[in-house]
Order: structure tokens, then C-alpha cells, then sequence
């Protein structure tokens, strides 16, 4: 009976293949869209924080790589592009995880866990509650998204090879 169960269900996987894939993309994407929208965030807190800390010498070398690479409206961000960017990430972070929530359910406690983390290691650096709010917070919903969806490609690539491999020795034990 499981080898039928098996069966039907590689079959849906084959049939619904082309949405999976596009699945995987978007979700992917929105991954993406969130770690720029972390860094806006990131960014701008720390600009907010060093206005009225004394100031910090960072390497200019750096910031003239950085801002080629990145751009200068994502390392110097204006309020305007930083309440977009908390506006697009809750988007992201929302809509990932209400398609995924039927997938996946350890979803919170992934979460919880990524977040908790971010909180402590913040708190253990001295980090100020709005640098761990916009700034460390935003990287954790992104490693919790980056490890619920490929965590769950890596266990459904490991289960399907398992199952084939099952199927294959109860072949090889038929015709013993």
C-alpha cells in the first residue's frame, strides 16, 4: 500500500512539477527582495544611531567599493526608502509565509528560534533595541525563510532518493 501511496504521489509531483518550480523562484525571489530591504534597514538605523553617537571613521576605500557595488541610495538611505523598505520586506515576509504555512509546520518555531537568536546576539553586542528591531531582526526573518524553503528541498530530494531506493529493493526482492 505504501509503494501505491508512493507512486500517486510521484505522480502529482511530476504533474504539478511546473508550479513547484515556479514556486521555488518566486519564494526565492522574495528572499532576495527582503535581504535589500534588510539592508536599507540596516543602513539607516545605524546612519539614525551615529547621528547622535560621536563620530565612527570607517575605511573611505570601503565605502567607495561598497557604493559601486550596492549603490549609494541603498548605504545612505533616505526615511522616504526606508519606510518602503519595511513596507516591501512585511510584504515579502508575509506573503512567504502564508504560501508556505500548509508546507511547513514547524514554520513558527523556525521563526521564533531565527528571531530569538537575532535578539540575543544583539543584546550580546550592546546593540540598541531599534538597531536589533530594524537592523538585526530583518536578516533573521530572512534566515528563517532562506532555511524553511531550502531545508525542505534538501528533505524532499533526501525523502524522494529514499523512496526510490526503497522501491528499487523491493523490485530487486520480487524477482529473488
Amino acid at each position: 500500500m505504501s509503494l501505491l501511496r508512493c507512486t500517486s504521489h510521484q505522480k502529482l509531483q511530476g504533474e504539478s512539477r511546473p508550479r513547484r518550480v515556479r514556486g521555488w523562484v518566486l519564494e526565492s525571489l522574495e528572499i532576495g527582495i527582503g535581504a535589500i530591504c534588510s539592508v536599507v534597514t540596516w543602513r539607516f538605523t545605524i546612519q539614525s544611531e551615529s547621528a547622535s553617537e560621536p563620530e565612527r571613521t570607517q575605511s573611505q576605500e570601503q565605502l567607495v567599493i561598497a557604493e559601486h557595488f550596492i549603490g549609494d541610495a541603498v548605504l545612505n538611505p533616505s526615511p522616504e526608502l526606508m519606510l518602503v523598505a519595511c513596507l516591501v520586506f512585511g510584504c515579502c515576509v508575509s506573503s512567504f509565509v502564508h504560501r508556505r504555512q500548509g508546507q511547513d509546520a514547524s514554520q513558527f518555531v523556525v521563526y521564533a528560534l531565527f528571531l530569538t537568536a537575532a535578539v540575543v546576539s544583539g543584546y550580546g553586542l550592546g546593540a540598541s533595541a531599534n538597531l536589533i528591531l530594524l537592523g538585526y531582526a530583518p536578516w533573521a526573518m530572512c534566515a528563517a525563510m532562506a532555511a524553511s524553503l531550502y531545508g525542505h528541498a534538501l528533505y524532499r530530494k533526501q525523502r524522494t532518493y529514499c523512496e526510490k531506493r526503497l522501491r528499487d529493493d523491493e523490485k530487486a526482492l520480487l524477482f529473488v
